[in-house]
């Protein structure tokens, strides 16, 4: 008597799970449409690939100018993932020389070269009179290095869109 009171309730629990399951994935799937995605997350970002694996976001002001830029590596493609996502130097250097030739800089500014190290992640900071330039690093083991590379125009940040 009670073993079938116990079978009856694993079927039951079962069944509600099923349930919620396929509850749970109707609403999951009818939520993944072009329109619901915008409305919560806002219109898609422009990314471009300046390299191979090497993305760049961009934010621009009102009048159409670049206001910042976000470099990344790209670290999966459809049959890998990379775990280490980290720039070479020269690669690095190359890269931002590019989308930030050192005469457009500006006089480079008194806290330039700032380091902030927290708990196996690391930012400097280059200041310069037009932009700032942010490396983002990471120093775990065998995957340290930049990661990420953020740089913002002074006189375009407060003009946003």
């Amino acid at each position: 008597m009670i073993q079938n009171s116990f079978c009856n309730l694993k079927i039951m629990l079962k069944l509600f799970f099923a349930i919620v399951i396929t509850f749970l994935s109707v609403t999951f799937v009818a939520a993944q449409t072009l329109d619901k995605i915008e409305s919560k997350y806002g219109k898609p970002v422009q990314i471009y690939e300046i390299r191979p694996d090497v993305l760049m976001s961009v934010k621009f002001d009102a009048e159409g100018q670049a206001s910042e830029l976000r470099i990344e590596r790209h670290n999966a493609t459809d049959s890998t993932v990379y775990l280490d996502a980290t720039f070479p130097p020269r690669l690095l250097k190359e890269i931002v020389d590019e989308l930030v030739p050192v005469l457009e800089r500006g006089e480079r500014g008194k806290f330039s070269d700032l380091v902030i190290m927290i708990s196996g992640s690391s930012t400097q900071t280059e200041d310069y009179g037009n932009v700032s330039i942010t490396y983002y690093s990471s120093s775990s083991g065998e995957c340290s290095g930049v990661i990420a590379i953020v740089i913002k125009w002074k006189s375009r940040l407060l003009k946003e869109k």
